[in-house]
């Protein structure tokens, strides 16, 4: 076991779609199961489980193909919801077992375990226990990989521990070079396709080749990045364990510059705060299930009220929802000072794990439209019932 006071531990959720999916559904253990939608359709494998993979389908494959190759197979459109939801469990569970935790992506997870051996004990014994615990609450299976920094636990986790029965591996402190010897360029992380295709071109085909090279003949061939794979290549990495705790709310709220009646401007605000609202949660690849409107008076009574919906990041459907609750809060003949509206029960939008396949869950018309507003400024479009009062100076400010 590592003796040194720096333990990385590198956590990865097995074919997490399909576990997800036999949780839902358990007639589905045992079985080849793909995620990614209609077999005769143009998408890509989302996920597979192991029976699928032996047949030679894997992730990011034409869907066609991965028919091809394993006819028998259950073809499941991506649950996306369900998938965030337990994504979330996983990483508020990791967040009480652990004093540092980085959620990297929807299944994978970096911990800082250094320097709590006089708390927890072995370095390795409290990720066994870690790993038991997660199984044990979520029903999902679970690798790691234990080392000295973040690379080499990423690099033991995908290439040993998830194809072992005991689903964990350790590297020993000093031995980082060594271990990543044998295995194949592609599977140190940060190398692509491209580079794959440039260094094989050279002859070289393992990362023991990169390390024996020296610094400055990978400085010529690969510029500024040429480093950086060396040092990767010998097992050297410093990058820290990030800490992120999730924001828990998103809210935009507008104070007036003249409080006003006026039932028009005040609706054409109301939509201008729900645009922006569902931009922010758009860009931080969020969705919301639950809205709340805030509405101050000109005399400072503050009323609010909260109501469900679908999930969701979409300008009209916050919008809708977002009226309804001002009708229900705005019962006093009285100027209006202040309006806004709160996002919270929050989930991770995996809209991205699904970009390339037939059926998409959520709208691209909105992905267009925030791409506009990132070029050329966020008045660049809306709606046209907001322009009204755009120009207006008692809109005031937002925030």
């Amino acid at each position: 076991m590592p003796d040194a006071t720096t333990h990385i531990l590198h956590m990865d959720l097995d074919t997490f779609f399909v576990s997800v999916e036999r949780l839902l559904d358990p007639k589905l253990n045992g079985k080849p199961v793909i995620v990614g939608g209609n077999p005769y359709g143009r998408g890509v494998v989302a996920g597979c489980s192991y029976e699928a993979r032996a047949f030679g389908v894997h992730s990011a494959q034409p869907i066609r193909q991965a028919f091809r190759l394993c006819p028998t197979a259950a073809f499941l459109h991506g649950n996306y919801l369900h998938y965030a939801e337990y994504s979330k469990l996983v990483s508020e569970l990791l967040r009480e077992l652990t004093p540092v935790c980085e959620r990297a992506s929807v299944d994978e997870f970096y911990l800082d375990l250094s320097r709590c051996e006089r708390l927890t004990g072995n370095a390795y014994e409290w990720a066994q226990s870690i790993q038991h615990t997660v199984q044990g609450e979520t029903e999902l299976p679970i690798s790691f990989g234990l080392a000295a920094n973040k690379l080499i636990a990423k690099v033991a986790t995908t290439e040993v521990a998830k194809k072992g029965a005991a689903r964990h591996h350790t590297v020993e402190l000093g031995r980082e070079r060594e271990f990543l010897s044998p295995f194949p360029i592609r599977a140190l992380p940060g190398i692509g396709a491209v580079s794959e295709e440039q260094l094989e071109a050279y002859g070289i085909r393992r990362i023991g080749q990169i390390a024996e090279l020296p610094s400055m003949l990978l400085q010529r061939l690969f510029g500024k990045t040429g480093q950086n794979l060396h040092q990767r290549a010998n097992g050297i990495d410093h990058s820290p364990v990030i800490t992120t705790r999730e924001q828990q709310t998103y809210s935009r709220e507008r104070t007036f510059g003249a409080d006003t009646l006026d039932p028009e401007f005040l609706f054409s605000q109301l939509l201008s705060i729900a645009s922006e609202l569902a931009s922010d949660l758009r860009a931080a690849k969020i969705l919301t299930q639950k809205l709340t409107v805030k509405l101050r008076y000109t005399d400072f009574q503050t009323v609010t009220k909260t109501l469900s919906c679908s999930w969701t990041n979409e300008d009209r459907t916050i919008y809708k929802l977002a009226e309804k609750l001002f009708r229900a809060v705005y019962t006093r003949r009285v100027k209006v000072r202040l309006l806004g509206i709160e996002a919270h029960s929050l989930l991770p939008d995996l809209e991205q794990e699904f970009l390339f396949t037939e059926t998409k869950p959520f709208n691209p018309v909105y992905a267009t439209i925030d791409l506009l507003k990132e070029k050329y400024g966020k008045k660049i479009i809306g709606f046209a019932a907001t322009h009204a009062s755009a120009s207006n100076p008692d809109v005031g400010h937002a925030s």
